[in-house]
């Protein structure tokens, strides 16, 4: 049925106009009654009717700059226009027709040029509706066959029909997009051309698990894709819908498909649901910055010290940054096998048997997982096993590995030691170790040393008469006024003024 608007700003005369004819016997909907041109342009965007009765003088928007409106809102919608107006003045009936009006009539209207009128409009929507039904009829028949090597950019000859009723088709439409969707099983496949429900929309078998959806820009494009997506995840599948840019011609298929396998990718990102539209360009950009890599060297430190829960607050921040800077998917992957071999490094170093822990991410790599959170979930999975077989390793021997470090320090702290040396003979990375040790002594590992030899110096300034420099020496020094500075930062004394001071109390209790 279409639908009709009436315009005037004269109640009567809206009430004369649904009198002119038995508009539902004719086939019309009265979609609605205006009194002026402005409330008129918001129905005619919301129904979108076939026939406009309108007057010409009216206040705010009147007939002819509704007419001049209407004609901006879509190049594929073209209502047809009566003009009812009561003034015979030649200007309307000129700009009347430059916009296009071929029904200009003048108040009081006679039946019968107003029946020759409407008689006109009839006949010119009903051909109207037969090119429609044409079109639908070719494009669910005809093109769908043809349009998968279009798509992909594979027919460069065109059959002089085929090329025909293209062009025929892109004079009527707005321009095309395509909806790629993926994922798709045997009967998944079968039935979501039952989704294709618009007039200028074809659906496109491309390849096993992938179809496409080729749509009229004039239809609500994003709309259609939403309600695909929404049917077949009733279905609980593992589906992907992607929008492509538009194209002016069927015969540039191809470059809204491209566009629409390019923005399927960013589905990597929006793994929560929803459809991914390639003209929101602001989420096409993909970042190559491995500024992260200190965040990944954070984590490897945290779950080889067996922090599990600061692991994981670690990893929900590292991922977190993999969205937020869009990071590229393929980095993405490839930093992940950087934690996993790491790790596995870690685990060798310590003969515990890891061969087996490669396949426990190599699967979500092989298979490329088309989400992120999926991929940390993998990821978190592989950490907790690594642990796993950490803490076994550890338990094994004598307990926690910061006590054993800590002995080993106590008994040789007067000779030469690093973080690195030490880290190396414990099977710890140096960075980790450095942090692990801060958060269980609540001091730096450098400066545990300078701590333990200092006390020593301190006990040997009281208790002998061997030099300074040969005390310092004792103590692990290499340096004599390094000795000095560290002594003096921790006892705020100079050792002559430590052991003097130290004699005069020894004397005083010997009196």
């Amino acid at each position: 049925m279409c639908k009709v608007l009436f315009v005037d700003d004269e109640p009567i005369a809206l009430e004369g106009i649904r009198m002119l004819a038995d508009w539902e016997g004719l086939g019309f909907e009265v979609c609605g009654m205006c009194s002026d041109g402005e409330e008129a342009l918001k129905v005619m965007i919301e129904c979108r009717p076939s026939l406009v009765i309108t007057d010409i003088r009216m206040s705010g928007i009147d007939g002819l700059e509704l007419i001049r409106q209407a004609q901006l809102l879509s190049k594929a919608y073209k209502p047809i226009f009566i003009i009812m107006s009561g003034y015979g003045d030649f200007k309307y009936a000129q700009s009347a027709l430059r916009y296009g009006v071929r029904h200009y009539l003048l108040k009081p209207i006679m039946d019968d040029e107003w029946e020759s009128t409407l008689g006109d409009v009839m006949e010119e929507l009903t051909s109207r509706q037969q090119v429609l039904d044409q079109l639908e009829m070719t494009i669910s028949q005809l093109l769908p066959m043809m349009m998968a090597p279009i798509l992909r950019g594979e027919l460069e000859e065109l059959d002089e029909c085929i090329s025909k009723r293209i062009g025929e088709l892109d004079q009527e439409a707005e321009g095309w997009k395509c909806i790629l969707i993926e994922g798709l099983n045997e009967e998944e496949m079968a039935s979501c051309s039952s989704y294709v429900y618009a007039k200028k929309a074809m659906f496109v078998d491309l390849m096993p698990g992938q179809a496409c959806l080729v749509v009229d820009c004039a239809e609500d494009v994003r709309g259609l894709a939403g309600k695909v997506y929404d049917g077949l995840r009733q279905q609980d599948s593992a589906i992907y819908v992607s929008i492509g840019p538009p194209v002016q011609s069927l015969r540039k298929l191809h470059v809204s498909y491209s566009g629409a396998v390019e923005a399927s990718v960013h589905h990597f990102f929006y793994d929560h649901g929803g459809l991914v539209d390639y003209e929101n360009a602001d989420r096409l950009e993909f970042s190559y910055n491995l500024g992260i890599m200190a965040m990944l060297e954070e984590l490897l430190g945290a779950a080889e010290r067996l922090q599990e829960q600061e692991a994981s607050s670690i990893l929900n921040q590292v991922f977190a940054s993999f969205q937020n800077k869009k990071i590229a998917p393929d980095m993405v992957r490839m930093l992940c096998v950087h934690v996993v071999l790491k790790s596995m490094d870690v685990l060798r170093e310590l003969e515990v048997v890891s061969m087996d822990m490669w396949s426990l991410f190599r699967n979500e790599l092989q298979n490329g997982p088309k989400s992120l959170t999926t991929l940390e979930q993998s990821v978190w999975r592989y950490l907790n096993e690594y642990m796993r077989r950490l803490r076994e390793r550890r338990e094994s021997s004598s307990g926690h590995p910061l006590y054993g470090i800590e002995r080993y320090i106590q008994e040789n702290y007067k000779f030469p030691l690093t973080i690195k040396d030490i880290g190396k003979r414990f099977y710890m990375n140096p960075v980790y170790l450095g942090h692990a040790f801060v958060k269980k002594y609540g001091v730096g590992m450098i400066e545990y040393i300078h701590d333990l030899r200092i006390n020593e110096a301190k006990k040997l300034l009281t208790e002998s008469a061997a030099t300074i420099r040969s005390i310092a020496e004792g103590v692990g020094y290499v340096h004599y006024h390094h000795f000095l500075r560290e002594f003096e930062k921790r006892v705020m004394e100079k050792p002559v003024e430590y052991r003097e001071a130290a004699y005069d109390v020894r004397k005083k209790g010997n009196e």
